[in-house]
């Protein structure tokens, strides 16, 4: 019990969300005083209305870059404050100001995360600066209180940095340790497999697979902007465990046989068993490893782990001795068996890279897998002229807020700018992400009105609403990135909390508050339902030449690798790019497929071939990491008509993908021959891992030739 109890609270103390609250409560803290202490209670609430606008704008970066972001932000926040102070009077300026300044504000995201991070927490200020723009008894009283608010937030948090500069780090690497955890654990169900489930188990993991390379390029960019900074021994090691992720990510991906083929191959027994348990357990060791990355643990493999895989091994042996496997079978066992001998052998090395982070370790000569590429101010002008997403996002986000603002004007809308914050909040850049925040923003603000009513009735002292808006903001941060709707609710009972101490009657809020919530609610679906729709039918034919072409660089790479006795520097960097970027388009192919189930019945077009393609992409990924997986094996055993035959599978997908583009026409469905030529166990293995990405490759063939028409007849 005790233990568990210290485990929790190791884990409550090193969980970010609960970190990132625990710096806006600090800032907080300091933002109340003018109130408690002076009776300064508008400064107090524009204070902590600048903490709030100045932690949504706050990206992830190195100390010297975390402070040049705030130098920034700084700027961004006194031009939009201040223009909201200029312009209030003249309504019509107002509106254009607003208009250019959202279009402007967001298409600096087009420079990378952190600036649009800093973007919308300055369309988010200069929203706080609206609700007040009429009681402010000066220009600057506004634009000075919220930017100390945001300032004094963001040396807290630069303070925190430089005591735990690499915190969000462990975080994020602790997340690719459970997402790859819970992927071993949905493999698990494979060994055996019912009828008819392993097309369900594939696209389970499809899925999983999107939340795995989420997290790791999300870790590759932090690393990225730490790198800029300079290296330490802490910053070698936790590159070298994102670097283990990759390799354990591709081998738990890999596919060595046809799962729906094994229980009428071997009875069910020890053997099925042993794997299902073995992968189960390999699962619960990474989940142990990602919370040891976590809390700064030493970790070390579970001792059963080894004693698994060895009566696998053993198993196996005997039961080929009692009734032999067919040889293609029993090579795939075998190699099966050794990618789960090998992952065991990385969680033995990735132990020795868990405990003490400031101890030096050996340096990597795949430091240039992580260097940042720079933005060019060019892009911003490329991304207009092309009529980019986000310049469309950009476009559709200013007409919403300025549409929200002529509705406050044409009916007299008392306080209504919370319409204009709440299109700010939902509005998001595709039909299935706003229409999720919708249902999101309208639970939480109605859970938060019917709370916070009552609430203020029962606290009419000043200092009490102080306190509770401390509460407030702190748990809304706590809640914003695992639960929106709890934190909607937070915010909700935190802005209804500033409102009564400006002086607006809390008897008069629920229902205008609620009005305005649906008014923008509703401004917000309509902005995505009629202003360029992204409906994911459309983009299923791009998201698929892009998945085909990485999947093609990925065997591509592979093959280099098979055909050369060692790997130069140059090609493993090639090699963990190509794996990277063809993870990276599987994903956003399995995301479409995703997002389309959210979208009106009328917009979802070719859902079972959206299914097809997320299983059979997935599938061709999972056959060439086999072969990348056991490439060290693998070298200098290709022959020439397999190296004939890859060259095929290449062209063949890079075709596919020249065809969805319309540019090439279609190429030839790939022909197998029988090649008597393999003897060893390693060319048995890239026999039946040819024939398994042929087979998927000519029904991806055949896929494109059903979208090809169509993609054709929109681009003309």
């Amino acid at each position: 019990m005790i233990k568990q109890i210290a485990s929790t609270l190791r884990r409550l103390a090193t969980d970010t969300h609960l970190f990132f609250a625990g710096k806006v409560m600090v800032a907080l803290l300091v933002a109340i005083m003018p109130g408690l202490l002076y009776q300064q209670v508008n400064e107090s609430v524009l204070l902590s209305l600048g903490i709030v606008a100045g932690a949504i704008a706050e990206p992830d970066d190195s100390l010297p870059g975390r402070l040049k972001n705030l130098l920034m932000t700084m700027l961004c926040f006194v031009i939009a404050t201040t223009s909201v102070q200029l312009l209030y009077p003249y309504p019509w300026l107002f509106a254009a100001g607003l208009f250019a300044s959202t279009v402007g504000f967001i298409m600096l995201g087009a420079l990378g995360p952190r600036y649009a991070t800093i973007s919308f927490g300055s369309l988010l200020v200069a929203i706080y600066s609206m609700l007040g723009a009429s009681h402010a008894p000066n220009l600057w009283f506004q634009p000075l209180w919220l930017c100390l608010g945001a300032m004094n937030y963001g040396i807290i948090s630069l303070l925190a940095l430089k005591y735990f500069p690499h915190k969000a780090v462990h975080e994020e690497l602790a997340q690719i340790y459970f997402s790859l955890a819970r992927y071993f654990a949905e493999k698990a169900r494979f060994f055996p497999v019912s009828p008819g489930e392993e097309g369900a188990i594939r696209n389970n993991l499809a899925q999983l697979n999107i939340d795995c390379t989420r997290h790791m390029q999300l870790c590759l960019e932090m690393l990225r902007g730490r790198l800029q900074a300079g290296w330490d021994p802490h910053l070698e090691r936790l590159l070298q465990l994102y670097l283990q992720a990759q390799e354990l990510h591709e081998r738990v991906v890999s596919s060595h046989v046809i799962y729906d083929r094994l229980p009428g191959s071997i009875p069910r027994g020890s053997l099925l068993d042993g794997f299902q348990e073995a992968l189960k357990q390999l699962g619960m060791d990474c989940d142990r490893l990602g919370f040891a990355i976590l809390t700064h643990q030493a970790y070390t493999p579970s001792h059963g782990l080894s004693w698994i895989i060895d009566a696998i091994e053993d198993q196996l042996a005997f039961s080929h001795l009692q009734r032999p496997y067919p040889p293609e079978l029993h090579t795939s066992l075998r190699f099966l068996h050794r990618n789960l001998q090998a992952i065991f052998i990385q969680l033995q090395a990735l132990g020795r890279l868990c405990g003490d982070y400031d101890q030096p370790v050996a340096a990597l000569e795949q430091r240039q897998l992580v260097r940042a590429q720079r933005t060019q101010i060019s892009e911003l002008g490329e991304q207009i002229l092309s009529m980019s997403p986000l310049f469309r996002h950009a476009i559709r986000m200013a007409t919403c807020l300025v549409s929200g603002y002529g509705l406050l004007h044409l009916f007299h809308i008392q306080q209504g700018f919370w319409v204009l914050l709440t299109a700010l909040f939902v509005c998001q850049n595709s039909y299935t992400a706003t229409r999720r925040r919708i249902g999101q923003r309208i639970v939480g603000a109605l859970i938060g009105l019917l709370l916070g009513v009552p609430l203020l009735w029962f606290t009419p002292q000043t200092d009490g609403q102080l306190l509770g808006m401390l509460i407030a903001a702190t748990l809304f941060f706590a809640q914003l990135r695992n639960n929106y709707s709890a934190a909607v609710t937070c915010i909700t009972l935190y802005a209804l909390t500033a409102f009564g101490l400006l002086g607006v009657n809390s008897s008069l809020l629920l229902l205008p508050r609620l009005t305005d919530t649906l008014l923008g609610a509703t401004l917000s679906f309509l902005a995505i339902l009629l202003l360029w729709p992204d409906w994911q039918y459309r983009s299923l034919p791009q998201r698929l030449a892009h998945s085909l072409a990485g999947t093609a660089t990925y065997l591509e790479n592979v093959v280099t690798q098979l055909d050369e006795t060692t790997a130069s520097p140059a090609q493993e960097l090639a090699y963990r790019i190509a794996r990277r970027n063809a993870h990276l388009a599987d994903s956003a192919l399995a995301s479409s497929w995703q997002n389309m189930l959210f979208e009106p019945k009328s917009k979802q077009k070719f859902i079972r071939l959206c299914s097809a393609l997320t299983q059979r992409s997935h599938s061709i990924i999972s056959y060439v990491s086999t072969l990348g997986a056991h490439r060290m094996l693998l070298r200098g055993t290709l022959t020439e008509y397999e190296h004939n035959l890859l060259n095929q599978v290449q062209q063949l997908m890079h075709g596919c993908a020249a065809l969805l583009r319309g540019e090439l026409a279609a190429p030839q469905i790939i022909s197998l021959q029988d090649d008597a030529s393999t003897s060893s166990e390693a060319s048995q293995l890239i026999k039946q891992e040819l024939h398994l990405i042929v087979t998927e490759a000519n029904t991806l063939l055949r896929i494109t030739w059903l979208l090809a028409p169509m993609q054709l007849s929109r681009r003309h």
